[in-house]
């Protein structure tokens, strides 16, 4: 059995404000406290591969497969036997815009890194994403 988790803020940052954050991958741990280190090989499209290390974790692969600038982005690890993807959105509105992110874990061997996966992320990604809307301008 699969499992996502998401969560939104409202942010009064433009959409182009918030796309650099995202595209500046070596800058991640800047506004995400689960993640060390982050890196790209290339440039931020889709196909692009990189490494990021979460806190408590190894240091892990991942591609872009969604690349749409100033909207979205979404990255995924591969796992044996599952498969994590992280999408980010930015839905522009009246006074800035509103930011989500979502993970998401499927595959067949999917129940034995939830209780990991889960942990980290409902611990990290909601602050991760009120930072991000805070501190972006």
């Amino acid at each position: 059995m699969g499992w996502t988790f998401e969560h939104s803020a409202e942010s009064a940052a433009a959409p182009e404000a918030v796309w650099r954050r995202y595209a500046d991958v070596t800058q991640w741990p800047g506004w995400s406290p689960a993640i060390e280190w982050a890196r790209l090989d290339g440039e931020f499209e889709v196909g692009a591969k990189g490494k990021s290390k979460a806190r408590g974790a190894p240091a892990g692969g991942f591609r872009l497969i969604r690349v749409e600038p100033n909207a979205v982005f979404a990255s995924t690890t591969w796992l044996p036997g599952a498969r994590l993807v992280f999408e980010h959105f930015i839905e522009e509105r009246d006074a800035g815009v509103r930011i989500t992110h979502r993970a998401t874990l499927s595959g067949p061997l999917s129940a034995l890194y939830r209780p990991r996966i889960r942990s980290l992320t409902e611990d990290s990604l909601p602050e991760g994403v009120e930072r991000l809307a805070k501190t972006t301008g």
